[in-house]
């Protein structure tokens, strides 16, 4: 059996950082904008619905019985995420902070990410 509790861990974590970036974007679009340096607000808004929502849904997975199903759809999803951040500090972000911000979200979901891959590798023992 797969490492439930890490993988329950690493999913709570992920709902915790989408609902709080969820609501940073949906609520505050233009001062992120502008600190990375994009003019985006709708487009960054309705990516903040969409962390809501995936909050949402991870929290709403969370008591089940499927977590290792979860687990790997949830780290088939976010995988490519910090890659992107990767690509957007250095293409599309305007400025020390704007990168700074755009990295260190990256390296946040790259981290969950992990912490999915070691408790999808994992076994362990069930008496």
């Amino acid at each position: 059996m797969t490492n439930q509790p890490l993988l329950r861990s690493a999913l709570s974590s992920n709902a915790g950082f989408s609902a709080a970036s969820g609501l940073v974007l949906t609520f505050l679009p233009g001062a992120i904008g502008e600190a990375i340096g994009v003019d985006a607000t709708w487009l960054l808004r309705a990516f903040g619905v969409a962390l809501l929502g995936h909050a949402v849904l991870l929290w709403a997975v969370l008591p089940g019985r499927a977590i290792e199903a979860w687990a790997k759809l949830n780290l088939a999803t976010i995988a490519p995420y910090p890659l992107a951040m990767v690509l957007v500090a250095a293409l599309v972000a305007d400025g020390g902070v704007g990168r700074a911000l755009v990295l260190a979200d990256g390296l946040a979901i790259g981290m969950i990410a992990v912490a999915l891959a070691i408790g999808l590798r994992t076994r362990v023992e069930v008496a």
